[in-house]
């Protein structure tokens, strides 16, 4: 695949910030099909990256190694936040702080949006929910998207 970028910035390292997320050399194979290949990204800061391809392309693969769903081949490396970074679980990359959303998110309708965000890894505070911070997060997350609704 080749990849065309018309920012001259990107390629300037006295201007482009370093990369949060990198994936090097990463492949997957499943029995027989290479699913992926030597794959190689740099993620920016306030980076936008979308993953195009049809289907059985590999998108949905990359995306479950990032998340610590799927285990890539051996031979390839990730760094997130300039640390190395291999998750053996969702929940190991939850801690890190990367989590996936699937594309046919089945929301629970009787919670609120917060908690439907903070489902299965509900903020602790003495011992309870911390629903204030849950609700403050949730509400943050909102308006930088733009959406004028409530978390609640």
């Amino acid at each position: 695949m080749q990849v065309a970028l018309d920012n001259p910035t990107l390629h300037n390292p006295e201007v482009t910030p370093a990369a949060v997320l990198c994936l090097r050399n990463i492949g997957k194979t499943y029995g027989p099909v290479q699913v992926l290949s030597q794959i190689n990204v740099d993620v920016r800061p306030s980076e936008v990256l979308a993953l195009l391809g049809e289907n059985g392309a590999g998108k949905s693969t990359l995306s479950s190694i990032i998340a610590g769903l799927v285990q890539p081949e051996a031979g390839g490396s990730m760094s997130w936040l300039g640390e190395d970074y291999a998750p053996a679980s969702p929940g190991a990359a939850l801690g890190a702080g990367i989590g996936l959303i699937h594309q046919e998110i089945r929301l629970l309708s009787q919670l609120s949006i917060a908690e439907n965000i903070f489902v299965g890894r509900l903020p602790m505070r003495h011992g309870k929910v911390d629903r204030d911070y849950m609700q403050a997060q949730a509400q943050k997350q909102l308006e930088r998207l733009g959406l004028d609704v409530s978390a609640s």
